[in-house]
């Protein structure tokens, strides 16, 4: 079976744009008449159809993600076959992929990268509670909305440790650019391989290009497995460096333990790494006696996410952005309004009262 645009699948999904086409499949645009939304299908292509090797892969996927009810994963709606073709029926993610990102921008700032890994990690975290790995952790399958929103997309090649493999034994399963040095010599993936995939997704975030690169495939693999992971800049935090060099270890007993732990760990790197900038912004701070001096600041400023106190502390957080303004007069504090009354004559005047979310659900 050919299909067309216009085409209605399973009497309630009509095919309105091909999106892209693999090996493998094809992935389509569709509207669901009965709930008018639209829906990302994804099918088997039409000449693999009788395939069992591919069909089954893609029943695979459709089992793997379908109790991954995630914030940061795509939802799956539906799986259907027909005439030997397999279609997934999945949430529609306009958004850039994080791969898009990274090739208009090149490096990006931590505090910007930051709550991507964080929220790919809570995702990751999930389906290896799951007993699912992702094994092809990469830029091109973590979309990010225009708020910053992530999901994590495309589980066809991830592994149940509750289902029977449908690989062979030693066959390599995943994109040689991000691929763990186990995967990479045909061991099976574990939590700690999606761990280690993140940490070059960090990586080439931070530095504005990969870990490895060779003429081949089978080349960058080898590179995984045998060299040593290059030094991050000196400019990245140092936290951060070695924390992503730690996700980056050969040995995957060397890495972190969970993705959870990343996801928390990252999130106090990221806390950390802000009401710094914050303290730069506001004032200045002694890192010998640890005093913090406060200094008038203007009236546009726009701290990130973070106000700090003269003493160091953080006196509120928020998911966005907060901005500091001074009193009308400089000898009379006069009524600040609406804002929260601070010191030396300011107040906030607060954008957003969401606080942030520590721990994946």
């Amino acid at each position: 079976m050919k299909l067309v645009e216009g085409q209605l699948i399973h009497r309630r999904y009509r095919l309105d744009r091909r999106l892209a086409q693999g090996g493998m499949g094809e992935v389509w645009k569709g509207h669901d008449i009965e709930l008018r939304r639209p829906v990302a299908i994804k099918a088997l292509r039409s000449d693999l159809s009788g395939e069992n090797t591919k069909l089954q892969r893609l029943r695979l996927e459709a089992h793997n993600s379908a109790n991954l009810a995630h914030p940061n994963i795509a939802a799956l709606f539906e799986y259907y076959e027909t005439d030997g073709i397999g279609f997934i029926i999945m949430e529609y993610i306009p958004s850039p992929s994080l791969s898009d990102i990274y090739k208009a921008k090149g490096a990006i700032r931590p505090t910007w990268l930051l709550p991507i890994l964080i929220q790919t990690a809570r995702g990751l975290h999930v389906a290896h509670l799951h007993g699912v790995i992702h094994r092809d952790v990469k830029p091109a399958n973590i979309m990010v909305s225009h708020e910053g929103e992530v999901k994590i997309t495309d589980f066809g090649v991830s592994r149940s440790t509750n289902q029977g493999q449908i690989t062979q034994d030693g066959m390599v399963v995943g994109t040689a650019q991000y691929i763990s040095p186990e995967q990479a010599q045909g061991e099976p993936a574990t939590p700690q391989s999606d761990i280690y995939s993140l940490g070059v997704v960090a990586y080439e975030g931070l530095c504005g290009h990969r870990p490895f690169t060779g003429r081949t495939p089978v080349d960058i693999a080898a590179a995984h497995v045998n060299s040593p992971v290059p030094p991050l800049p000196d400019s990245i935090d140092p936290q951060l460096r070695e924390y992503v060099m730690r996700m980056l270890a050969k040995d995957p007993h060397d890495r972190p333990k969970s993705a959870l732990e990343v996801a928390k760990e990252l999130g106090r790197i990221e806390r950390r790494i802000l009401d710094k900038e914050a303290r730069a912004a506001t004032g200045e701070f002694n890192e010998i006696t640890g005093n913090f001096k406060l200094r008038r600041v203007r009236s546009d400023m726009v701290i990130p996410r973070y106000f700090m106190f003269k003493d160091g502390t953080i006196l509120d957080q928020y998911d966005h952005r907060v901005v500091v303004k001074p009193y009308a007069s400089d000898t009379d504090p006069g009524t600040p309004g609406a804002g929260t009354t601070g010191e030396a004559g300011m107040h906030i005047d607060r954008n957003n009262d969401s606080n942030t979310k520590e721990d994946a659900q």
